[in-house]
């Protein structure tokens, strides 16, 4: 993960150098920006043929940490309004390897977005406005679209444009040409 060399770096500046990050400004109580890692170190317990990773949990109006829970945040798997991490849950703004977002945009490598004008980018991108490799959503652009308009390559769906289409428009072309009424 080098997203810790980042908070190891900022760790190092404040003389925590080797040691657990857990920072809360201005209290403990009342976190505005809450910072917490174990940068990556594992329990002493024993689970089976490893140890067992200790995750820290940040949450404050800005969260940065292992797990990052508040408006804006940042970490391996984060939630909040605006959200940044591996695995990345976002009301409005989602990025990350898995990103999902319930009203905005989403961006990652596996890219969700829900509810109404949601727009997905990604290898796999799965919105009402979708753009990636595979595609799928009420409007799709990628190398396999699915969806209501798709445009790529291989597109399935009602009306679209692509090298292969399996859509209706191409669907009833097809019954025009050979005369098939129905």
């Amino acid at each position: 993960m080098r997203w810790h060399r980042y908070i190891t770096r900022w760790a190092t500046s404040r003389g925590i150098e080797g040691k657990e990050i857990d920072y809360q400004w201005p209290s403990p109580s009342l976190p505005i920006v809450s910072i917490r890692s174990n940068l990556g170190r594992y329990s002493d317990q024993s689970y089976g043929n490893g140890s067992k990773p200790r995750f820290k949990t940040a949450v404050g109006l800005i969260a940065i940490g292992d797990v990052a829970i508040g408006l804006v945040s940042i970490g391996a798997i984060s939630v909040g309004l605006l959200s940044v991490g591996a695995l990345s849950f976002g009301l409005w703004l989602a990025l990350g390897a898995v990103a999902l977002s319930w009203l905005g945009l989403s961006i990652g490598a596996v890219a969700i977005a829900g509810v109404g004008a949601g727009v997905a980018v990604g290898a796999v991108a799965i919105a009402n406005w979708a753009v990636g490799a595979v595609a799928m959503g009420k409007i799709a652009v990628g190398a396999v679209a699915i969806g209501k308009w798709a445009y790529g390559v291989v597109v399935i769906g009602e009306h679209g444009l692509g090298l292969i289409p399996i859509t209706l428009d191409v669907w009833n072309w097809f019954r025009g040409l050979f005369g098939f009424k129905g």
